[in-house]
């Protein structure tokens, strides 16, 4: 596969059997106690890729994937390119019409399932009549005959052209788009982190994380450890999502480099488990924008190499780098990794000089193809400059006089939560389709920690009474919604208009940071022993963190817009203001209003029963 300098790179399959054929036996997935050999993973796969020939999957046919987390995800998408096949990832966690839709958008032959997914897959393809796919339950077969490296049946070779894998992102018009994603354009990004990573700032590492959600295009850079000969090892989800966990496993497992967000290792940090970072040898973060505070911490660490990755799915997963070390005080996202060009352009589409503010715009070998069936917003992202074809990012940023890249906000709706891409106008249509709402208005806040959270303000029909409570909408958007783009509500009686007649979303957001502040006032000005009870406490603790009006009994923390950060900092203010040692893994067992509190009171009950 050429690349922009004419020379010629391996795909990403490619690269697997290779290292497959030179070492059969090294190991090529961890997960727990479960190991696979590289030599084990070319026998499944191929196995898997048997399989799907006979199902009539043929060059390009759309493949979702939706397996458990761990040893069958590297290998299912190993087995849809050997049957040559497009891979579409996807979370079976997820809410079924989102699952439906995405399966209808790609127009999905077949899906390959486990025995736990099989299920949920069954369920969100139901409604889809004809065009429904194959569901397939797979279990590498233990008697399938072990591949062997000196076989003459290789995998098939994909051409530069022929796509490689679909991936959805947040929609402006309400509906997410699938960006197709290039054979071409994944064997450029594997060669380009080669070049930075794996022939440099890990050259020495082996055990390389997979730790980046399965319908995330960073999960491909995950990947790509295996195109270099590297072990993954996996990072279930409840680990990712549990600091102290994530702690553990990262010292338990040997885990030498981690790919993580920014609030999953703000996460650590406030947890108190620097410590676990300084045992990694280098720390990749990627998927959002680095806050300050977390940025000249991590520039503190003794004994690991910090980078920090930018890149859109439009340009496959990442195409600049910064090494923190190399940096100053202000977080950067550094240079063009090997193999792309990073532009910053004007509303003319001209270079503009450095320092100045612009769009940031990316040529090379890594863009994507397109928006799977929307030439119109392809031909609108997609564009040339200098000759080139060229991706208009939608992010701001410039140049400084080192040239290095300075990315400092979006030019349009669209945020970054816990690593995903958010368009605000889906959110806004999903919460605009929740009964009894009859304006909505969705906004994002960057909160005190760095961390962005997601608002709506809705004003509900007259009529509405209980049934249309916030408590209950958010319980709607959880039918419908994945849990990073569910806003916290804030009702209010009618939202001001700009001068255009259309809702002045700053004006509504200044207004909730207002009262926002003002209850916070009005929390820390009161005096004395506090009456309220440990539920009290709670709802107060759950309002303050999480930016909500008001928290039922049934309300679940994550549901309501809690992540791992905001569960590290509820627990250690359980123990400084309530007295009450509670483990992260009895919150997360325990994560509604109610359950909560109960857990609370028996942990103070048994605490006073020690004594």
């Amino acid at each position: 596969m050429p690349d922009n300098q004419g020379r010629v790179i391996p795909s990403w399959p490619e690269l697997v059997e290779k290292h497959a054929r030179l070492t059969p036996n090294a190991t090529a997935v961890v997960d727990g106690a479960q190991e696979l050999s590289y030599r084990e993973l070319m026998t499944a796969a191929r196995g898997l890729a048997q399989r799907l020939g006979e199902l009539g999957v043929a060059p390009g046919s759309p493949v979702a994937v939706a397996v458990g987390y761990g040893t069958l995800l590297p290998t299912a998408v190993l087995g849809v390119y050997g049957a040559g096949g497009t891979v579409l990832l996807m979370d079976a966690a997820l809410p079924r019409p989102q699952l439906a839709a995405r399966l209808a958008g790609a127009a999905a032959t077949v899906v390959v399932t486990d025995k736990e997914t099989a299920p949920l897959l069954a369920e969100a393809a139901a409604g889809l009549g004809d065009a429904a796919p194959v569901l397939m339950e797979w279990t590498p077969a233990s008697h399938t005959e072990p591949w062997q490296p000196a076989s003459p049946d290789a995998l098939p070779r994909p051409l530069p052209r022929d796509p490689a894998y679909l991936v959805f992102t947040s929609g402006s018009t309400g509906t997410p788009n699938a960006v197709v994603v290039s054979h071409g354009a994944f064997a450029a990004m594997t060669a380009a982190h080669g070049e930075v990573l794996f022939g440099d700032v890990a050259a020495g590492c082996r055990r390389f994380s997979l730790n980046n959600p399965a319908s995330a295009d960073a999960v491909y850079a995950d990947l790509a450890a295996l195109a270099h000969g590297r072990t993954l090892v996996v990072a279930r989800p409840r680990v990712r999502r549990n600091p102290e966990a994530l702690a553990e496993w990262i010292t338990v497992a040997d885990v030498e480099v981690l790919d993580a967000t920014p609030t999953q290792i703000t996460a650590l940090v406030t947890a108190g488990h620097v410590a676990a970072l300084e045992r990694l040898s280098v720390l990749i973060l990627g998927g959002e924008a680095v806050p300050a505070a977390l940025w000249s911490r991590l520039r503190e660490l003794r004994g690991t190499r910090v980078l920090n990755l930018y890149g859109p799915s439009e340009c496959t997963v990442d195409v600049t780098w910064a090494e923190l070390s190399a940096c100053g005080d202000e977080p950067v996202i550094g240079r063009p990794l090997p193999g792309n060009t990073v532009r910053i352009l004007g509303p003319d589409l001209r270079e503009t000089p450095a320092g100045t503010t612009g769009q940031i715009a990316v040529s090379g070998p890594q863009l994507a193809d397109a928006y799977l069936g929307n030439e119109a917003l392809t031909n609108e992202r997609f564009v040339r400059v200098e000759g080139e074809r060229t991706y208009l990012t939608g992010d701001s940023g410039h140049v400084d006089s080192d040239g290095v890249i300075h990315c400092v906000g979006r030019l349009d709706g669209q945020v970054q939560i816990d690593g995903f891409r958010v368009e605000l106008g889906e959110v806004e249509a999903a919460v605009g389709r929740a009964p009894y709402v009859n304006q909505c208005c969705a906004f994002a806040v960057t909160e005190p920690d760095g961390s962005t959270t997601l608002h709506a303000a809705v004003v509900l029909d007259p009529a509405a009474d209980a049934v249309g409570s916030p408590a209950t909408i958010t319980r709607e958007l959880a039918d419908t919604l994945a849990r990073h783009m569910r806003p916290r509500l804030h009702v209010r009686a009618s939202l001001p208009l700009a001068a255009t007649g259309k809702t002045d979303a700053r004006a509504v957001r200044d207004e909730i940071l207002a009262e926002r502040e003002r209850a916070a006032e009005g929390s820390s000005d009161s005096a004395g022993p506090s009456p309220e009870t440990v539920r009290d406490a709670v709802a107060r603790f759950w309002r303050e963190l999480l930016g909500v009006d008001s928290v039922a009994p049934d309300d679940d923390f994550f549901a309501i817009g809690g992540n791992s950060l905001r569960a590290v900092k509820f627990v250690l203010r359980v123990r400084r203001e309530l007295g009450v040692e509670m483990a992260m893994t009895q919150f997360f067992g325990a994560p509604t209003l109610r359950r909560c509190s109960e857990r609370i009171d028996a942990l103070r009950e048994a605490a006073g029963s020690d004594g």
